[in-house]
């Protein structure tokens, strides 16, 4: 849904008197809400405005879904903490037509600016997966 469009203050909409007043506030009120209707009618962006990283890395996986290879890649630099990981998209490195058998699931530990990758369920042992990823914080 866009926002329905918004009426700008104006100093000749009010009383003489308080035209000096409403002139030196209107300039901050208007370029606020043009920034935050802006913002609202789908220009927010994750990675440019909410602490988050979206990182790709390889991985292939043992029967248990443990990785064969220590697996980790660095949080963006705004980000401090880790709330949770989501999986964007998988497939097979050498083949894009390798496909994960199930939903991906990634379990993970973060050190300090790194996230280490624990276990990766939903793909095929053996096989070398890209896995993008979205970091919350």
């Amino acid at each position: 849904m866009k926002l329905p469009s918004y009426r700008r203050i104006y100093k000749t909409d009010y009383k003489e008197e308080f035209q000096p007043l409403v002139e030196s506030l209107a300039v901050t009120i208007n370029n606020a809400f043009d920034t935050i209707y802006n913002a609202l009618n789908g220009n927010l962006t994750l990675k440019e405005n909410i602490a988050s990283t979206i990182s790709e890395f390889t991985v292939t996986v043992d029967s248990s879904g443990t990785p064969v290879q220590d697996t980790q890649f660095r949080l963006s630099s705004n980000q401090k903490n880790v709330e949770g990981l989501i999986v964007i998209n998988a497939y097979g490195t050498n083949s894009t037509n390798v496909t994960p058998y199930s939903g991906v699931f990634v379990a993970y530990t973060k050190n300090d600016e790194y996230v280490s990758i624990n276990r990766v369920l939903g793909i095929d042992s053996g096989t070398q997966y890209t896995i993008k990823v979205l970091v919350i914080g």
